[in-house]
């Protein structure tokens, strides 16, 4: 089987990659961790791993979309993009490459200008959500729960109605917001919470994440855990109890089992919380009939499920909205959905190239 295309997602912290077939089909989906803001050669050597794995050769295509030009380790988003693309004409050369620019389209790689930086950067929310809305057609909210962000977006007629484009605009408009289900830090969900009877405030450390808490609460899928812990350390039941219960002062002895469980739960509430919050101002725009339904993507999609129940909506995993893999993949193709949505969405441009 070879692979004929790649569509790449780079972000801050992971490069997904999603390869089809020469007929269009899913060949692998796969994730690797890539903290870009140690250094680029995360970067490069989350590539070569990629193309160890998945046999690419010099004859493949590629699509790319992108979230991690927003790392510090970039002056600005500018330079971020540019560089980003700049890693990839290296790796795979000049022909063949697209690189998705949100309101403009896909651009080749060798002619992105610094003018269309701000239209690359931080666009891989609108392939996703240009994809499910093309297979869709019905109005819909599509919730994509990642590792870090998560994205709401309004859809209608097969089109995208989001209001916000860059980052900026859909942090103000609830259309991003910045909490996920493994790399927030769980400190960001909560002042205080309730513990043996009594409110207690919370300690501001990066003590633990929302992995743990989703560990401990046992709707974690492992393989999207991938980064070391707060603490660098094992990553079981006992590791995540041990993290919470430094967020009260505690140590894991001091507490049973069911009270850390309890405690992360507590935790899980405000986050759903937070993004129950967004999804009613998303709701309030009166774009979207009461029979809607919430398509849910990413690697907390099993939020989306709980979120669309409570708010009285049908529930459509955009895993069913996508081709089936021909074999059984490394990941869900909906946990790397921009990695599927650039490949699938440039590949007739690459076919006419």
């Amino acid at each position: 089987m070879r692979i004929e295309l790649v569509g790449w997602d780079i972000g801050g912290a992971h490069l997904k990659a999603v390869a089809l077939t020469d007929t269009g089909a899913i060949a692998d989906v796969r994730q690797y961790p890539c903290p870009l803001w140690l250094g680029l050669e995360r970067l490069e050597s989350a590539l070569s791993e990629a193309v160890n794995e998945l046999g690419i050769d010099s004859s493949c295509r590629h699509a790319v979309t992108m979230t991690g030009e927003l790392t510090d380790h970039f002056e600005d988003r500018t330079t971020g993009v540019q560089t980003l693309i700049a890693t990839m004409l290296r790796r795979f050369g000049p022909e063949g490459i697209l690189v998705f620019a949100g309101r403009v389209g896909f651009l080749r790689a060798d002619a992105v200008q610094p003018r269309h930086a701000l239209d690359v950067a931080s666009a891989n929310w609108l392939a996703s959500a240009s994809l499910i809305a093309h297979r869709l057609r019905e109005p819909a909210l599509f919730v994509d729960i990642g590792s870090t962000t998560t994205d709401l977006v309004v859809l209608g007629g097969g089109e995208v109605r989001a209001r916000g484009y860059t980052d900026y605009d859909r942090l103000r408009y609830d259309e991003l917001i910045y909490t996920g289900v493994v790399r927030t830090s769980a400190m960001a969900l909560a002042d205080e919470l309730p513990f043996e009877g009594e409110w207690v405030n919370l300690m501001a450390e990066h003590f633990a994440t929302t992995a743990d808490i989703y560990r401990l609460t046992g709707e974690l899928a492992e393989h999207t855990d991938q980064m070391p812990a707060a603490d660098d350390g094992e990553k079981s039941i006992a590791g995540s109890e041990r993290r919470l219960a430094r967020l009260v002062g505690r140590d894991r002895e001091d507490g049973t089992a069911e009270q850390w469980r309890q405690l992360a739960l507590c935790l899980r509430e405000r986050q759903l919380a937070r993004i129950t919050r967004a999804i009613e101002r998303q709701f309030s725009r009166n774009t979207l009939p009461a029979e809607s339904p919430l398509v849910g993507a990413g690697a907390g999609r099993f939020l989306a499920r709980v979120l669309a129940a409570r708010s009285g909506r049908p529930y459509v995993d955009a895993i069913d909205l996508l081709p089936r893999p021909t074999v059984t993949t490394a990941l869900p193709v909906s946990d790397c959905l921009p990695a599927a949505a650039v490949a699938l969405l440039a590949r007739p441009f690459l076919e006419k190239a």
